[in-house]
């Protein structure tokens, strides 16, 4: 498939669901070999499966992106398999899947606020940390 973004590769974090599915099927529809990213390892191998079958390159990696060792094993296998890392989007996040997306803040507990800042927060950070060094060699 030629595209925009041929021979590049896409990590997509949250791939496996609603949105992060859409931005890997367009990733792929420009060329770009994807990486599903994604806690749900199930989804995340749906995704890979259609992708791959509708004649693009993806591969599906579980990842904790609230987990550091997670991530890096995220990078890991996306260069192992394509050999490179150009695109990441930091999709994974949760908001309707914790009663705090339905609460006043007051009524937030402290758990339901610490996951949350772990995914949202904390993820997009650890994710970025984990590919910088591979695309900073490229």
């Amino acid at each position: 498939m030629k595209g925009r973004l041929e021979g590049r590769v896409a990590i997509v974090t949250g791939g496996g669901h609603g949105i992060g599915k859409a931005y890997a099927t367009r990733l792929a529809s420009e060329g770009a070999k994807i990486v599903i990213a994604e806690l749900d390892e199930k989804a995340a191998h749906a995704v890979a499966q259609e992708l791959n079958a509708a004649g693009y390159e993806a591969l599906a990696v579980r990842t904790d992106v609230s987990d550091p060792a997670s991530v890096e094993k995220m990078a890991a296998a996306a260069i192992e398999r394509f050999g490179r890392i150009d695109v990441l989007v930091n999709n994974a996040a949760i908001f309707a899947t914790v009663p705090m997306s339905r609460s006043p803040f007051d009524q937030i507990t402290i758990n339901e606020w610490d996951q949350m800042m772990n995914v949202n927060v904390k993820g997009t950070w650890l994710a970025s940390r984990a590919v910088i060094p591979q695309m900073r060699k490229q």
